[in-house]
């Protein structure tokens, strides 16, 4: 296992797929290698991206997502929490790929960490967002009840007791309109009224939208969606990331500098580990098919 976990450290421009189905196929042995991975990043992150293309942190949380390893739900929140820059330096872009799934995926029954993430004023705002997302993620699943989870986003948005920045008001607003947001429509029709929702993300008329249809057949469409789906094939995830298909280019990126929040007043500088972004358009990205629509709303429902 030592060596398997050598040979795929750093990114060499080709995607270890048979590396990575050996650690699926020897999957008891891999986990406690994979869990002290997570450990050493949380503990110290400097020391474990020391590369530009070190790579094997990103198999290590997408394979304990799909190994279900819930011992790794509170070491991820420590991960994810951490201040601005640090989240930076390990996930880059890739903050918005996958770790809402990923976060569901590894769900351990308490809810008040992912809580405690979204209401940490100090974590990076797409950490936050994406827990956020695993909210949404569990509710489809079963695992929460919708009820609660909206209540939840009801809080935030009606007592104001966090700092919320556009980005997090519009992510409230997808995950609210992704899980049949009648309950809080009023409360999301004030959002606009004060401007704090950025409309090119969602619109008040794709709210008006959903509500036309029925819950049970939003949530029913909601729960086919890849985006709401757990991590099952980490092969599958990963192998379709640009850094491996083009190996003269393993340290640097192909994408604009910002994420999937394309119209963020955020001015996100290309992050350090970039050897691991991906060209890939975002949920919240405008489609690439022109329609005007954000993307997770349009072509992204596939």
């Amino acid at each position: 296992m030592e060596e398997i976990l050598r040979r795929i450290r750093y990114n060499h421009g080709k995607f270890p797929s048979s590396e990575i189905q050996q650690m699926i196929d020897k999957k008891e042995e891999a986990i406690p290698y994979l869990l002290q991975i997570m450990h050493n990043l949380r503990d110290n992150y400097v020391k474990v991206v020391d590369r530009p293309t070190r790579i094997d942190f990103v198999y290590a949380y997408y394979l304990l997502a799909q190994f279900r390893v819930k011992d790794f739900f509170p070491i991820m929140i420590d991960i994810l929490s951490m201040p601005d820059e640090a989240c930076e330096h390990i996930f880059g872009d890739n903050i918005t790929e996958g770790i809402g799934r990923v976060l569901a995926s590894i769900y351990d029954g308490d809810v008040n960490l992912l809580y405690g993430l979204i209401e940490n004023t100090k974590a990076n705002e797409y950490a936050r967002g994406q827990a956020m997302n695993a909210l949404v993620v569990l509710v489809l699943h079963g695992r929460l009840p919708r009820e609660e989870v909206m209540s939840y986003f009801k809080h935030l948005i009606t007592e104001r007791h966090v700092a919320l920045s556009e980005y997090l008001y519009s992510e409230i607003v997808c995950c609210c309109d992704d899980l049949y947001p009648e309950e809080v429509y009023c409360d999301i029709e004030r959002l606009y009224e004060e401007q704090v929702v950025d409309e090119t993300v969602i619109g008040l008329a794709d709210v008006r939208r959903t509500l036309k249809k029925t819950k049970e057949s939003v949530l029913k469409l909601k729960q086919q969606e890849h985006l709401f789906q757990y991590i099952t094939n980490t092969i599958k995830e990963l192998q379709g990331w640009y850094c491996f298909h083009h190996p003269n280019k393993v340290q640097e990126t192909m994408l604009p500098v910002y994420p999937m929040y394309q119209h963020s007043k955020i001015i996100r500088e290309p992050a350090r580990n970039s050897a691991i972004k991906i060209e890939k358009t975002g949920r919240n990205d405008p489609c690439t098919c022109g329609s005007g629509q954000k993307y997770k709303k349009c072509c992204g429902k596939s």
